[in-house]
């Protein structure tokens, strides 16, 4: 009796070191991997390789609608393909019970289990047996359950086996975090580079509409002066003055640009400074009247709330100069003690905003996305009224510390 005792700690004992080098081999590949699907299908793989299991399946938490998704799945002859993607109550069956209860379990006998949920089983012709599972979580934050299913030698899973996988689980949290805030990052940075690259076809844009279009006019004109002055010299005279009244116009519209690609005043002088000098150079080359309003801003904002409202009052200028075909523009500014009220209204043709909230993704527009993204870059809210015919108000309201930035201030908001 006491040889076999001996024995059996052997054998425990070398399974333990086996399972703590496998671990230890696990670690180096998940911390690695940053692509989020692959590490999944690592993390199962591991788990079911190193409990010697015939299954297993990773369930990811969606908090959208509570449930949990079999993101990935290893084993079991070829249901894996079918069961991956399917969801679930996140309180149902024995992953909703490690999920919600966030404790690891050992089921020895599924059969006589009534959190079992037999459901999965019967749609995939499989059966279960024993089953090992814990929940995925890192710093109290639920993320998802580990099982793994019948050992492949008929063995029912034991405590060690518990030890294994919820070390491996702790890993998984760790790793599985990372490589969501990677994918977070290179998603913002294409977002970024997708903005950059409309800020670039817009300027584009507006040189060729613009100044462009305005000098292309100015030649011609010139080769007509040319051809007046051996014709009929005396309309020569009248021709100059509307040569000169475009040039002056081009010269607007270049500087216009200039100013919306780097507003020195903001800078210098504030927020207050660059809209009465922006209005003022609009005044020029637009036929839209626009009447600007602005009360309370003699002392400066933070530096980040005067960029960001003259941003979006930017970009609201520039839709209602391209698509409303506005008579007026009414430009209200208004601080008060706790929030930056402003408003934006033209009287143009006006459109339906939930139709064009819908169709960003086949329109591949993102000028209203980009005033309600600055809008909570502030804690503040954008508010956008329109309707055919009717004109469009556009409300910002942003938050204020309660008391006011002196003259300077370059303290972030």
């Amino acid at each position: 009796m006491a040889a076999q005792n001996g024995l059996q700690s052997r054998d425990s004992i070398e399974r333990r070191i086996n399972a703590l080098m496998a671990l230890q081999d696990i670690s180096r590949t998940l911390t690695s991997e940053l692509d989020l699907n692959r590490l999944l299908r690592k993390i199962i793989h591991a788990a079911v390789e190193v409990l010697d299991a015939s299954t297993g399946s990773l369930l990811i938490w969606d908090p959208a609608d509570n449930s949990l998704v079999f993101a990935v799945t290893e084993g079991g002859e070829g249901e894996g393909e079918t069961l991956e993607q399917r969801r679930m109550p996140a309180d149902q069956g024995i992953a909703g019970w490690i999920f919600t209860h966030r404790q690891p379990v050992i089921v020895e006998d599924v059969s006589q289990d009534e959190r079992f949920f037999k459901g999965i089983d019967e749609s995939l012709g499989y059966c279960t047996s024993s089953l090992i599972g814990v929940p995925l979580m890192t710093k109290g934050e639920m993320i998802g359950v580990i099982e793994v299913l019948n050992k492949r030698s008929g063995e029912k899973f034991d405590e060690q086996d518990l030890d294994t996988l919820s070390a491996l689980a702790a890993q998984a949290a760790i790793a599985i975090v990372n490589a969501r805030l990677y994918s977070q990052i290179r998603e913002e940075r294409d977002r970024m580079l997708s903005i950059e690259e409309e800020v670039h076809k817009k300027l584009a844009r507006d040189f060729h509409d613009g100044p462009a279009q305005t000098l292309a006019s100015l030649i011609m004109d010139i080769e007509f002066i040319q051809k007046l002055l051996k014709r009929d010299p005396s309309k020569v005279e009248a021709e100059l003055l509307q040569l000169k009244e475009k040039a002056t116009k081009a010269m607007h519209q270049a500087r216009t640009t200039m100013f919306e690609l780097r507003p020195l005043v903001l800078e210098t002088e504030g927020l207050k400074a660059a809209l009465e000098y922006y209005v003022e150079q609009l005044r020029k080359t637009e036929s839209m009247s626009i009447h600007l309003q602005i009360e309370g801003l003699e002392e400066r904002l933070s530096h980040k709330v005067e960029d960001i409202v003259f941003a979006i009052v930017r970009e609201a200028l520039n839709n209602i100069k391209k698509h409303a075909q506005a008579n007026n523009v009414w430009l209200t500014v208004i601080r008060g003690e706790k929030e930056l009220l402003t408003t934006i209204r033209d009287d143009g043709r006006g459109f339906d905003v939930a139709e064009v909230e819908i169709s960003y993704a086949t329109r591949g527009s993102i000028g209203l996305l980009n005033l309600y993204e600055r809008a909570e870059m502030l804690g503040g809210q954008i508010a956008i009224e329109s309707a055919p015919g009717q004109g469009t108000t556009v409300s910002l309201t942003v938050p204020l510390p309660s008391t006011k930035a002196t003259p300077g201030d370059k303290s972030p908001s």
